[in-house]
């Protein structure tokens, strides 16, 4: 697949593309001229439909929804004229339409109206209800993407596009259907992977409001507040007039059935005439339609027909299409007051800051970078892993790499697929490979020296070793994690989740790395790499940014071998920054790549020393960098951080820079996620608790309809068991033994001699013993032998056993839907089943014991019979006399023993069939007790994260792995705020936990029952399956659970509390100000060549205190940051140091480096193929 098009090109042979008209989540579109000069559009949709790699699904799916629609024709639904596969990529040629309602829109927004005139706007959207409710009526399709940038008009009328999503409402329940859906306007079904036939109706209400009003009905910024929304909360309609808001209300209601009969329906109600009142003229379905010609259009064509019927009045009457209809009146039309709407109308997009990017880290330094980033990101944005736009990559020849990156309090621990280990190889390995190749730039003796742990051990030429030997590995892995990062399903999901607007599709890169490491041996090779890899993946020079770790050179408590590592790192990112030096490496062998460039592939390098070797230092180190990153990243800093990177550097300039960062932080979203998994784990002991539930009304319900269920009645099972018995043509135990007699019949019948009785009376008996068995007469009878019939019975009471087992986990299943104590109500419930399937048994195996005493007299009646017909064989007689008689009786009796003895064994199936019901009700019980079990550890786990953590030794200054209440913990660069003056996030959590009352709990279990368990199959199917309940249940639970809680924990905005912090100690702002400016100095470079940006939320506070800062700071710029205001930054910016300055850094490490670089062994430099490196100083 071709992302990159240019204009002129020919995809489709006669179609030159124009210009690119916009991009979506299943495509790009763009405007071509076809043959004979027509202007066309022509769409490229994203996936390749030949790919084995899941790259196809996006490419599949629109298929599939062209081939529904490629037959629709009608004048309001864009019509598609060409479907192509051209290399696998679908291509499609469609209708050019002038624009889409969203541009409509834009433009009265940017004249100064809140939104579309009421008259245009109904009229356009009348034209969409009647092409909806065509693929609905006509072809039982639903659109299910209704938003105003699929509205298109053409020549002043509107028509409806974009199929991707377009599914038969027989089809509704495939899993997967969110996948692409625009959850601002989803209706609340589609949450729930379900669909129904007014799923459009309720899009194109929200479509409406924000076309009218330039207010949507839902605040929501992300796809968690928005699914949440949908589900359980009314919309706002305040905005809307007072007539327009019981129609929108019914358009909009959770329950579709509960909507308008259709999206004509809807329209034309809000299109209908008013009472002297001003309310709407009725409220039933179809009541007050009128005409679409009363609505004002600019031009009047050929469509202006109607092409659907008014839906009938309440009561059968129908409005006469011939009837005289009422002219509007100016009063007939409820008029917006614009002019209050002005000051609540975003009419301007917000400034783009989403993009792709890739964060990097290297070593340990590298891997509590990442965590500490992703513990800040987290808070701002959600779960990470619901933005596949950022992609974390943590690289260490450690080879505990794995353990360390998990081993992390949960919103700070990296994932498994996050560790690129990169390990090192006992010496035999090279040996065997590639030696020449490696002893070219690293020398025998340091290749020997590889310690036994297979650790670089502050060796930085063994970590550079490290890389080169996994560098395909790396390359190729790196090119995934762009193609992911970069591709548009990503940035749209990304925006969906995060709420922020995206900036563009080109990548940038962060790599953090230690200079006092080993890891750090690799930092060059592995920025050529990355620069060689955006070379191939975008046409765009991208930002490559590196945040070296440079220790605490000017503490006596570092050490040498840090102080040389850290000299020599400066020195080699130094040298190879020079344009005139070329970097050259080759990587796998001789045939491998060959790498040569020149100048440093990092568009900037910054340097982060330490003031002293202490975990104070460190925290404060990781806290500038984690703050300044994450901003860069999600406001609109970045785009500014950016041009000041891409400045040239002067000729008296270092490549190095630096920065420095003060913020005051309201974590508010680690604070609901930590309230959130505290309440998600009191639901998770609620619901596996086996105990009665408080309502037992639910269980006694579901029992009581499956004990009364006729079905199960003995007879109903009998008949059941029977007719499972039939298998082919020979029918059932009863159709075989009716068989049997009737050739009986026939043989003593028969005109031919009648056969001798011994014989054929022995032959029927062994054949009667074969077909219906026998049973002991007694005690001393042990002749026992299992018949055909008994045989087919037992298997067919195993399948009717196994078919009510399914039925009765079916009924049982609603009552994990239930709030409170889920797993316990079923057990109940299951237990009186059970009891229930006992009792049956019992009664069942009472009523075969009566038959079984009649069918040993039957038994006991035929052998009387069998001995008489022995006792006559030999003698003759003319007309059969006595012998005919006596198989005649015999006949008889076995006729009568067969009956009985059938009875006997369907009243023994019968018996079975209860008892085998309830072993399979005891097997799901066991089954519950299973998703118990997992429950427990599930809790366990989330009680404890941090219970079996390993302590990471090998972070600089040698810290442990931190708590999350470390991580928040004030620093001389944060000064985090909780809520009521609390300094623990632990103790805040548990008190907004307190806060929840228990009807918020309540409608926060029915949330998730249908946006967590009941997408996913539910609660029970969830345990049982074979995944980690961690992502599969608790990331979502805790996600939804925060969303739930966001709307009632107040925003705190910082600046208030800033001020109001300020006036209660009595301190003057200005000098707050002040201070937070000096404690933002970069931790090198001197004041003057810093540039100072203060980030405060885009409030009414915000502004208040950017205006002071002004006052107080002159040369600060404040950039206001839209969305949640718990963040206020002061950044300043230090370009490109001088080379005194960073030789002020190092000049404590001089006399160490220069006393390890006099032997081979103690070299600190990653290669030794450079026999002369740049002085610093030059």
């Amino acid at each position: 697949m071709n992302w990159l098009r240019e204009p002129d090109g020919e995809p489709l042979p006669g179609y030159r593309l124009i210009e690119p008209i916009g991009t979506g989540g299943f495509g790009e579109v763009w405007k071509c001229v076809a043959p004979g000069g027509i202007h066309k559009a022509i769409k490229f949709v994203y996936g390749n439909l030949n790919a084995l790699d899941g790259d196809d699904a996006r490419a599949v799916q629109e298929l599939k929804a062209l081939e529904r629609v490629k037959q629709v024709r009608h004048p309001f639904v864009v019509s598609i004229e060409q479907i192509q596969d051209v290399g696998g990529e679908l291509v499609i040629v469609m209708e050019l339409a002038d624009r889409n309602l969203h541009e409509c829109l834009v433009e009265y927004q940017g004249a100064g109206r809140p939104g579309i005139p009421r008259d245009i706007l109904l009229g356009f959207l009348d034209d969409a209800a009647v092409g909806l409710d065509h693929l609905i009526e006509k072809h039982n399709l639903q659109h299910l993407d209704v938003k105003p940038r699929n509205l298109f008009m053409v020549a002043d009328r509107v028509k409806v596009a974009d199929f991707g999503l377009v599914k038969q409402l027989e089809r509704s329940s495939s899993s997967g259907l969110m996948g692409g859906v625009t959850p601002i306007y989803a209706a609340p079904e589609t949450f729930q992977n379900k669909i129904s036939k007014h799923s459009d109706q309720y899009s194109l209400a929200v479509v409406y409001v924000e076309l009218l009003t330039g207010k949507r009905p839902f605040a929501g910024k992300n796809i968690r507040q928005l699914a949440l929304q949908h589900m359980s909360e009314p919309p706002d309609l305040s905005m809307l007039p007072e007539v327009d808001q019981p129609v929108v209300a019914r358009a909009l209601a959770k329950n579709p059935d509960e909507r308008w009969p259709s999206c004509t329906a809807f329209i034309r109600a809000l299109g209908g005439p008013r009472d002297a009142t001003g309310s709407s003229g009725g409220t039933e379905a179809g009541s007050g339609v009128r005409e679409p010609g009363a609505w004002a259009k600019v031009g009047r064509t050929v469509h202006d027909v109607e092409l659907t019927p008014p839906a009938p009045v309440r009561g059968g009457a129908a409005v006469m299409s011939g009837a005289p209809r009422p002219q509007p009146t100016p009063h007939e039309h409820p008029e917006i007051d614009e002019d209050h709407l002005l000051g609540v109308t975003a009419t301007q997009k917000d400034l783009g800051v989403l993009r792709p990017t890739i964060l990097i880290g290297v070593g340990s330094f590298g891997r509590r970078a990442l965590q500490e980033i992703r513990c800040r990101l987290t808070d701002r944005v959600g779960d990470v892993v619901q933005v596949p736009c950022f992609r974390f990559l943590y690289v260490d020849c450690d080879p505990d790499a794995v353990t360390k990156a998990v081993s992390a309090p949960p919103d700070v621990a990296l994932g498994t697929d996050e560790v690129f280990p990169v390990p090192l190889q006992p010496v035999t390995q090279y040996r065997r490979r590639q030696l020449d190749q490696i002893l070219d730039w690293l020398p025998r003796e340091k290749l020997y020296a590889i310690p036994r742990s297979l650790r670089a051990g502050g060796a930085r030429s063994l970590g550079r070793l490290a890389f080169c030997d996994n560098y395909l590995r790396f390359v190729t892995r790196l090119r995934r994690e762009f193609q992911i990062a970069t591709h548009p399903e990503s940035l749209a999901q990304s925006s969906d989740q995060t709420g922020l607007t995206v900036r563009g599709s080109t990548p940038q890169v962060y790599v953090f790395a230690s200079a006092s490491g080993g890891s750090g041996g690799m930092l060059v090779d592995l920025g050529y790499a990355v620069r060689r890899v955006l070379a191939r993946v975008t046409p765009v020079d991208a930002p490559v940014t590196a945040f070296v770790y440079a220790a605490a050179p000017d503490d006596p408590n570092s050490t040498d071998a840090e102080l040389a590592n850290l000299y020599a790192t400066i020195t080699e990112l130094n040298h190879f920054s020079d344009p005139e030096v070329s970097f050259t490496a080759q990587y796998g062998g001789h045939e491998g790549p060959k790498v040569e460039s020149r100048g440093l592939p990092f568009t900037s390098t910054y340097l982060m020393p330490m003031s002293e070797r202490s975990a104070g230092s460190f925290r404060d180190c990781l806290s500038h960098l984690a703050g300044y990153v994450s901003h860069d990243m999600t406001t609109p800093l970045g785009p500014v951080l950016e041009q000041l990177r891409t400045r040239p550097v002067g000729f008296d300039r270092s490549p190095f820079r630096s920065f420095g960062t003060y913020g005051v932080w309201f974590p508010r979203g680690l604070l609901l996620r930590a309230a959130a998994q505290k309440i998600c784990i009191r639901l998770l002991k609620e619901w596996k608790v086996d105990a009665d539930p408080a309502d037992p009304t639910p269980v006694q319900h579901v029992v009581g309809h499956a004990v009364n269920d006729p079905r199960l009645k003995p007879d109903a099972v009998r008949a059941q068991i029977e007719q499972e018995a039939v298998r082919g043509p020979d029918g059932g135990p009863g159709d075989q033994i009716e068989r049997w007699l009737s050739g009986l019949e026939a043989q003593l019948n028969g005109s031919v001699r009648r056969p001798d009785a011994a014989a054929w009376s022995r032959a029927v008996w062994e054949q009667a013993r074969d077909l219906i068995g026998t049973r002991p007469m007694g005690e001393q009878d042990s002749s026992v032998r299992r018949s055909r019939t008994s045989k087919m019975l037992e298997e067919s009471v195993k399948r009717v056993a196994e078919m009510w087992g399914n039925e009765f986990a079916e009924v049982v299943r609603p009552l994990e839907e239930y709030p409170g104590r889920r797993l316990g109500a079923i057990s109940v419930a299951l237990k009186k089943l059970a009891a229930a399937s006992s009792e049956w048994a019992n009664a069942a195996d009472a009523r075969a014991q009566q038959l079984a005493v009649k069918a040993r007299q039957a038994k006991s009646d035929v052998q009387s019979a069998h001995d008489v017909c022995q006792a006559g064989s030999g003698t003759f007689s003319f007309f059969g006399g006595r012998s005919g008689r006596s198989m005649r009786h015999f006949l008889d009796q076995v006729r009568v023993f067969a009956h009985i003895r059938l009875q006997e064994d369907l009243a023994d199936a019968v018996a079975k069939f209860y008892r085998a019901l309830r072993a399979r009700i005891e097997d799901r019980a066991r089954e519950l007790a299973y998703c118990r079990t997992r429950m427990e550890l599930l809790v366990d786990v989330m009680e404890s994260p941090l219970a079996n953590l390993p302590p990471s030794s090998d972070t600089p200054v040698a810290l442990s792995e931190e708590a999350l209440q470390q991580t928040l913990r004030p620093t001389n660069t944060l000064n985090v705020v909780l809520p009521a003056g609390e300094t623990h996030i632990e103790r805040s959590a548990k008190k907004i936990v307190a806060s929840v009352k228990s009807e918020d709990v309540l409608r926060l279990e029915v949330a998730l029952q249908k946006l967590v368990l009941e997408p996913r199959g539910g609660l029970t199917a969830l345990c049982q399956m074979n995944a980690d309940m961690g992502r599969t249940l608790v990331a979502p639970m805790v996600e939804q659970t925060t969303a739930f809680l966001s709307d009632l924990l107040p925003v705190t905005d910082v600046t208030e509390v800033e001020v109001s912090t300020s006036r209660a100690r009595k301190v003057d702002m200005s000098a707050r100000i002040k201070d937070y400016h000096e404690r933002s100095a970069p931790a090198c470079g001197s004041e003057a060549g810093a540039q100072t940006f203060v980030l405060v939320p885009e409030t009414e506070s915000g502004s208040a205190f950017a205006a002071m800062v002004k006052k107080s700071v002159p040369a600060a710029t404040t950039i206001a940051v839209n969305g949640a205001a718990t963040d206020l930054m002061f950044c300043r910016e230090h370009g490109n140091l001088m080379p005194a300055e960073v030789a002020a850094i190092l000049s404590a490490c001089q006399p160490a480096y220069y006393e390890a670089l006099a032997t081979t062994q103690t070299s600190p430099h990653s290669r030794f193929d450079v026999t002369e490196w740049l002085p610093l100083s030059e």
